[in-house]
């Protein structure tokens, strides 16, 4: 992925669970991904070009300090007054564009490798067209109960993510598999209420 600033659409939200930060200086969090699709930088893949996909983890919370609500309001491009974030769901992002700012940082166990990561969320600039995703849109909650069922078409890695989550461990017997359902297609509307 390219460094520099890209328009961008959001295409999937998943819930991550409880994850453990690896450092006993912190505490565990329940995070969420967001992914964007960046239909200006493509990929050849064995089903044909695709836009590229970056992703980036928040800890699911919207309180005042927290680094989701910030990134939030720059891509909104105003702040939250309290009726809107009473109000909020993150399932608006879906379909919303922005202009992510990628920046290639290294690696912390390796800083020979070199990572895309996003440095900023702003919204698109006046006149911009904005885009709809070309894959089929992810909107991914963990149950409360029952068995966890992961999305069709998840990527292995985030798989493993939610399956090593807190909730999962603590659900006896409880089974990952994947259903078709669970993906929310492409049809996003056309003014997502952001």
């Amino acid at each position: 992925m390219p460094a520099g600033v890209h328009q961008a659409v959001c295409y999937a939200v998943i819930d991550l669970g409880t994850q453990d930060p690896g450092n006993p200086q912190f505490r565990p969090s329940r995070k969420v991904m967001l992914m964007w699709e960046l239909p200006h930088e493509t990929i050849s893949t064995p089903d044909g070009v695709k836009p590229r996909i970056i992703s980036s983890e928040y800890t699911m919370s919207i309180g005042k300090k927290a680094t989701l609500r910030g990134v939030l309001e720059s891509w909104r491009g105003r702040p939250f007054t309290a009726d809107e974030l009473n109000a909020f769901d993150l399932k608006n992002i879906i379909g919303a564009n922005c202009q992510l700012n990628v920046v290639h940082k290294p690696g912390k166990a390796d800083p020979s490798r070199v990572y895309a990561r996003i440095q900023g969320v702003i919204p698109l600039v006046k006149g911009m067209q904005p885009i709809k995703p070309v894959s089929d849109t992810i909107l991914y909650d963990i149950p409360e109960s029952g068995p966890i069922t992961l999305p069709k078409g998840l990527p292995e890695w985030i798989g493993a993510k939610i399956t090593s989550s807190d909730e999962y461990k603590q659900r006896t017997g409880a089974s990952v598999t994947e259903a078709a359902t669970e993906s929310g297609g492409n049809g996003v509307d056309e003014d997502v209420p952001f």
